[in-house]
């Protein structure tokens, strides 16, 4: 018996890819919008107490030596390093947008061939598969960095510099939520981009 319509190949990948496109995308102008929020996405710590959107927009980059905030501090190095990911993320997710939208609509509507939709659409499998190692490397620098924390955590609690605290330091969950946040994602571009190839 025939699956619902609902579950037809050509009904749920492009879904998927738009789903994939639309999440970076997203967290791309998210990383404009509320660059201290997408830090945290990404594994650095961050109190929201003192530095906002406005103050980090009203301060030049130059100037802005360091913004402190609670015990954690984000420098103008930072911000960039946010803003690029940013970018990063809203190219990525256009180039995954536009792809699909050319197979799936355009191609579909103009009645093209078969080879022509499936060579757009190995394309934009090749386009989410290298961009499905990105996840990847952000999810292992996120957890080699929550590592060092603990460690370096742990070496000042011997030392006596900080007190033993009850439960793990934010920094140190901080990124490793988000290494596994980014591991996750990768799977799920993973697929996307071998249903792309493959199907």
């Amino acid at each position: 018996m025939p699956l619902p319509s609902i579950f037809d190949s050509l009904t749920i990948l492009p879904l998927l890819t738009t789903l994939i496109g639309t999440g970076g995308l997203t967290v791309g102008v998210y990383s404009f919008i509320n660059p201290i929020a997408a830090a945290r996405i990404y594994g650095i710590p961050v109190s929201t107490s003192s530095t906002t959107l406005t103050n980090i927009i009203s301060t030049a980059p130059s100037s802005l030596a360091a913004s402190r905030t609670g015990d954690t501090t984000m420098t103008s190095r930072d911000f960039s390093y946010i803003h690029a990911l940013g970018i990063r993320n809203l190219t990525t997710g256009l180039g995954i947008i536009s792809l699909t939208g050319y197979w799936h609509f355009i191609l579909s509507s103009q009645q093209a061939s078969p080879e022509v939709q499936l060579a757009v659409q190995r394309a934009l499998g090749i386009v989410i598969l290298l961009g499905s190692f990105v996840p990847v490397v952000d999810a292992w620098v996120c957890w080699v960095a929550s590592c060092d924390a603990a460690e370096a955590q742990a070496k000042k609690r011997k030392a006596g510099v900080m007190k033993a605290a009850g439960s793990r330091d934010e920094a140190v969950e901080t990124g490793r939520r988000a290494g596994n946040l980014h591991a996750m994602r990768s799977i799920v571009w993973l697929v996307g981009a071998l249903w792309c190839l493959l199907g």
